[in-house]
């Protein structure tokens, strides 16, 4: 592992985002200590149970553990750590060339997925250079895409808590990291980074794998796969759409879960064609 360049990328991108981490979140978790206390009582459980169950979709294996892991320390540290200073970067530049109240409205919807949806996506990108063994088609990267997404969504959830308490005055630290961690997670998770990142890690893995493809009917996969889950980023924030959490969550909900079907399906097919004798008839499991 370690003699392949991708391997120091990854290990120098997480670096980089524990350095931000450290000087962003943990002085607030430092003030903040009570609200602090109560998102990781909620958000680690939650953060294991989602990874459990990420790392068991692939139909044909597990995952291995060890690559799993660095996906999720790539999505809540690395992709973390860049999307929060090319946003903040993104936001500047926007302010000042279409003025406030446009950057405003739409910084988030603009720079938001196509910093954040690139930098997650590199994740899934970095383990497949790493241990190539492991990218075995679309549902591959589906799930790889999946846990990147969620150590991203489970930082940002942290990052959201401590904002809201700032919003109103750091008073009640109690009342205000439930009320956004219950809006994160009872109203957003379901369709958040995870599934956004889980749609672009597909095509990925589909371009990676299925070498018995043209070249450039996979590439165009990838980079579909990739702006579908940027354009899912900007309309979930999208200001020309209604404010409603269902509304804008559902079709992404849905997406993923089409996306799934269609990656499981490719690779059964894929493996069936490759070794007939190796598939299963029931959930796919290799014999």
């Amino acid at each position: 592992m370690t003699r392949r360049p991708a391997f120091w990328v990854w290990l120098l991108g997480v670096v980089l985002g524990v350095l931000t981490v450290w000087t962003t979140l943990v002085p607030q978790a430092r003030v903040f200590l009570a609200g602090t206390l109560i998102a990781l009582g909620v958000l680690v459980p939650v953060l294991l149970l989602a990874f459990w169950l990420f790392t068991r979709i692939r139909p044909v294996r597990a995952a291995p553990t060890g690559y799993s892991w660095m996906a999720l320390a790539w999505g809540g540290l690395a992709a973390f750590g860049v999307a929060f200073l090319a946003n903040t970067a993104f936001s500047a530049i926007l302010t000042k060339t279409t003025g406030p109240l446009f950057a405003d409205r739409w910084a988030d919807a603009i720079a938001a997925p196509l910093d954040e949806e690139t930098a997650k996506l590199a994740g899934v990108a970095l383990i497949a250079l790493i241990a190539p063994w492991v990218m075995t088609g679309a549902l591959a990267g589906f799930g790889y895409g999946a846990i990147v997404g969620l150590g991203f969504q489970i930082m940002e959830d942290f990052l959201y808590v401590f904002n809201t308490i700032i919003a109103t005055g750091g008073i009640q630290q109690g009342e205000d990291t439930i009320a956004s961690l219950f809006a994160r997670l009872v109203y957003s998770a379901w369709w958040s980074h995870w599934a956004m990142t889980a749609v672009a890690g597909a095509g990925l893995g589909y371009a990676i794998a299925r070498t018995d493809r043209p070249l450039g009917t996979r590439v165009t996969v990838a980079v579909t796969a990739w702006v579908v889950a940027m354009l899912m980023h900007a309309w979930w924030d999208s200001p020309l759409l209604p404010d409603s959490t269902f509304g804008k969550g559902v079709p992404l909900l849905v997406i993923a879960i089409v996306v799934f079907i269609a990656a499981r399906h490719l690779d059964r097919r894929s493996v069936a064609y490759r070794d007939p004798q190796r598939v299963s008839h029931s959930w796919g499991q290799v014999e």
